[in-house]
């Protein structure tokens, strides 16, 4: 699946773009929502922050030279959006930034990197 991924870079990146877009969309919703007992914002945090920076490697895996540095490159770009993200999230009414929530898109990131280069060197 992550060959496929590679070679269609397109969708690589149309997914990213639409996957940044969507993390934005849900941090603008105004909070004081109704708990329902279960932690589904955890959730939610470590698995978009996954799948983000999953596909935005995906966008440069198929470019071998020099991947190690667009890797670290990816890392610092999803850390940053992870860090716009609870910035913006100031901004929004009943909302505030969340340092857990911001260590919990790092959890998530980190490990799409690591299942990803795990996956990516297999045959």
């Amino acid at each position: 699946m992550i060959k496929k991924l590679e070679k269609n870079r397109k969708f690589s990146i149309a997914f990213t773009i639409i996957i940044a877009l969507e993390i934005f969309l849900v941090s603008s919703i105004p909070g004081g929502g109704i708990s329902i007992g279960f932690d589904f914002s955890t959730l939610y945090h470590f698995f978009a922050f996954f799948v983000f920076n999953f596909f935005m490697l995906a966008c440069i895996g198929g470019i071998k030279k020099g991947f190690d540095k667009k890797l670290i490159l990816v890392l610092a770009i999803s850390l940053t959006y992870a860090v716009l993200d609870e910035f913006h999230q100031f901004f929004v009414p009943l909302r505030t930034p969340d340092v857990m929530d911001f260590l919990v898109d790092s959890i998530g990131i980190f490990l799409s990197t690591f299942v990803y280069r795990y996956y990516s060197k297999r045959k």
